[in-house]
């Protein structure tokens, strides 16, 4: 475990030397802080990370003995005790894996690749955004928390990645190249389409801002925080009438009822833990609500993507796909955690990093030394 921990704050010492750079060399030194993280993924063994050996280690065979692209995607391989065609994985994931296949002729250069998008993707969103948090502190958090997942759920992460760095448009007001990457990215995991439900969530905090928000005891609460309470009673509401909403989707067309059917489909139980272990990040986003909502206008969105991260948890209970799809929004905790350090008082500012890089540590800790998740520890290279 302790490559991964040296991997992770020494590409952040590199990113936070980047930030206090100017000039030619600042891209060169993020390079060689996100080239870290990138190769710890290009060198690990197969095995390390569950689809690995799922899906990436057959598609990559598959390309090597291929004479031609369309010789490639008309093959059939091994998987999951199932013989399965090629094109049963999305298109854009098996052009990456053909490509990187022929130009490195190693599977290593299959994994380096993989994990170089998601890393760029989320480092790229980064740097699109306001700045004021630290992009080297928001890449640890992110290595903490979802790192080790994106060694195992690799197409999906690739989407999840081009979703985030596309965020920026949708605050620009670039509505058709969001949509572009929405659909670039659902050339990697079909279930990018979630992407259009974070551009509809934003538009009703952007757009539909009350006047006024709901008065309790008296006290007029602000229209985002009015908006936030609205928008957690339908999450709720979601959760209780799922087979209701389900049964909806499914009636649209064949589409939406496959996503039904593999998402949403059953009787959802209550998942406590998934809860308590999310508590200190609640507690201190609901502690400094005031704070951030005065510093950043899209505070109440990404509240709103925690809000979602703790629903969309609970139907871990169905399924473990669906409570993958959490991953679409939880990527947006890494700017708000790290916008809880941007603190004028510098005690203050440490202590919210101590507990967050704590936190970071113990959940990772949790994941995948105790329960194993990923697959990814003890970590072993190609070679070994």
């Amino acid at each position: 475990m302790a490559i991964y921990f040296g991997t992770f704050f020494l590409s952040a010492f590199f990113l936070l030397i980047a930030e206090k750079t100017r000039g030619p060399y600042r891209k060169i030194i993020i390079a060689i802080g996100l080239f870290m993280p990138i190769m710890l993924a290009g060198m690990r063994k197969i095995g390390i990370g569950t689809d690995t050996e799922v899906y990436v280690n057959v598609l990559y065979e598959a390309a090597r003995s291929s004479s031609g692209f369309f010789d490639y995607l008309g093959q059939k391989v091994y998987s999951s005790f199932q013989i399965k065609p090629v094109t049963s994985w999305e298109i854009g994931y098996n052009l990456l894996v053909y490509i990187s296949t022929k130009v490195t002729n190693s599977y290593q250069g299959v994994l380096f690749a993989t994990n170089l998008l998601t890393i760029t993707f989320v480092y790229k969103g980064l740097e699109k955004l306001d700045k004021n948090f630290s992009r080297a502190f928001a890449m640890l958090i992110f290595y903490f928390m979802f790192y080790a997942s994106s060694l195992n759920l690799m197409r999906q992460w690739i989407a999840v990645a081009i979703i985030f760095y596309s965020f920026h448009f949708i605050q620009d007001g670039q509505t058709k190249k969001y949509l572009f990457c929405v659909i670039l990215a659902m050339l990697f995991h079909n279930s990018a389409i979630i992407g259009i439900i974070i551009w509809l969530i934003y538009i009703y905090f952007e757009k539909f801002n009350s006047k006024h928000g709901l008065a309790i005891g008296g006290k007029e609460l602000d229209s985002n925080l009015n908006n936030l309470i609205i928008f957690t009673i339908v999450c709720v509401s979601f959760l209780l009438g799922i087979s209701i909403v389900a049964n909806i989707l499914g009636s649209i067309n064949a589409v939406f009822a496959r996503y039904a059917r593999l998402y949403i489909s059953g009787s959802v139980k209550l998942m406590p833990m998934q809860i308590i272990r999310r508590l200190p990040i609640i507690l201190l986003l609901i502690i400094n609500w005031k704070r951030l909502n005065d510093v950043d206008k899209n505070v109440p969105f990404y509240y709103a993507m925690v809000v979602l991260d703790v629903t969309i948890s609970q139907l871990g209970s169905l399924t473990s796909q669906s409570s993958r799809m959490g991953y679409f929004f939880s990527i947006f905790e890494i700017v708000i955690l790290a916008e809880l350090t941007h603190e004028r008082r510098i005690d203050w500012k440490i202590l919210y990093g101590l507990v967050l890089i704590l936190y970071g540590t113990m959940s990772f800790y949790y994941d995948n030394v105790l329960m194993g998740r990923s697959e990814i520890v003890p970590y072993l290279f190609y070679f070994n």
